[in-house]
């Protein structure tokens, strides 16, 4: 649960990757970011990225490359899925619901920048708004709307006097709780 960004896309010419990494490390370190590379070695012949990760509480954002170009997710490196599953391969995601929201911004603001420059197809989906919007505003408006949902159910959590017997009771204690219902 939490704001997150979610994107998806491909390489406009494969043979840019050298470069897009060599800039994404520039960028990461001028932003004062810790970024590892990832390059095909024996052990992993298949993918090549970075890891950016922006410190401020924020999940790292991942820029890992297949042979073809495409964006994929961690795990499929951590998993050794050669292979892409379409259901999941091509999602990468980073949530940014505990950074400052300066650092949603600068990410929004790296993605706007990678799609005009190398990946002219990529997709992005911010539940913050931001990238659709670029109001501030209603990004901050959405983090306060979640947080409060969020404290809600940690609150509703730490007050039960029982822990539920079974799944069924236990989702039916979190749907009253979101609800904000009082204990049946």
């Amino acid at each position: 649960m939490g704001i997150s960004i979610h994107y998806r896309g491909q390489l406009d010419r494969i043979e840019t990757i050298p470069k897009l990494l060599d800039e994404l490390a520039d960028i990461a370190r001028s932003m004062r970011w810790e970024c590892r590379r990832i390059e095909p070695d024996a052990d992993n012949r298949e993918f090549s990225g970075v890891v950016v990760s922006p410190g401020d509480s924020c999940e790292s954002l991942t820029f890992l490359f297949d042979r073809a170009g495409r964006l994929r997710n961690f795990a499929d490196l951590i998993t050794n899925q050669i292979e892409p599953d379409p259901r999941s391969s091509f999602y990468v995601s980073v949530k940014t619901q505990f950074a400052a929201i300066k650092t949603h911004i600068w990410i929004i603001g790296l993605l706007r920048y990678l799609k005009k420059k190398y990946l002219t197809n990529l997709a992005v989906t911010d539940e913050g708004g931001f990238w659709e919007t670029g109001n501030t505003q209603t990004l901050a408006e959405k983090r306060r709307f979640l947080q409060g949902k969020i404290d809600r159910l940690a609150d509703g959590i730490e007050a039960l006097d029982h822990l539920p017997e079974n799944l069924d009771q236990m989702v039916a204690e979190i749907e009253r709780i979101v609800r904000g219902e009082n204990e049946p």
